[in-house]
């Protein structure tokens, strides 16, 4: 039945009904796909006070039931203490596990994470690797800029 809350709330969002989409959403948080959906609406606000602590929570949630873009939230907040404490070897666990699900922006937090020298996973030779996979698909800005930033044409 969680689907039938998910569909209902994402029929509503779709139509800028937020508070409503939020209702459906939380009868469905069964639905890793509510969890996921509620974690977009405390990011951004719509239907919702926004809240990193309660969207990472929900981003958490999906993340852990297996939504891969759900990963690569999850990775990024707890890399960047987006309402939680900074907590790199989770960040790292839940963006390897996004970048096995082929999620490339993983792969560019992920990099970064390895360019500061943050994870004894991983350094800049790894982090230059990722950020050349990345820019194998196009021609991403944010990879080029942490590519940059970091002066990894060297490693």
């Amino acid at each position: 039945m969680a689907i039938d809350f998910y569909n209902a709330g994402m029929n509503a969002y779709e139509q800028g009904r937020f508070e409503e989409a939020i209702s459906w959403f939380v009868q469905g948080s069964s639905d890793a796909r509510c969890d996921f959906a509620l974690a977009i609406c405390y990011t951004s606000g719509k239907g919702v006070e926004k809240s990193f602590a309660k969207a990472t929570h929900h981003y958490t949630l999906a993340a852990n039931a297996g939504i891969p873009p759900a990963m690569t939230s999850a990775g990024f907040a707890y890399a960047n203490a987006l309402g939680v404490p900074q907590d790199i070897p989770k960040a790292v666990e839940y963006l390897k596990r996004a970048i096995e699900n082929n999620e490339l922006a993983a792969k560019i937090t992920l990099a970064e994470i390895y360019a500061k020298g943050l994870s004894n996973e991983g350094g800049r030779k790894e982090a230059a690797q990722m950020l050349r996979e990345v820019l194998q698909f196009g021609n991403d800005e944010e990879a080029i800029d942490v590519y940059n930033r970091y002066e990894l044409y060297s490693a």
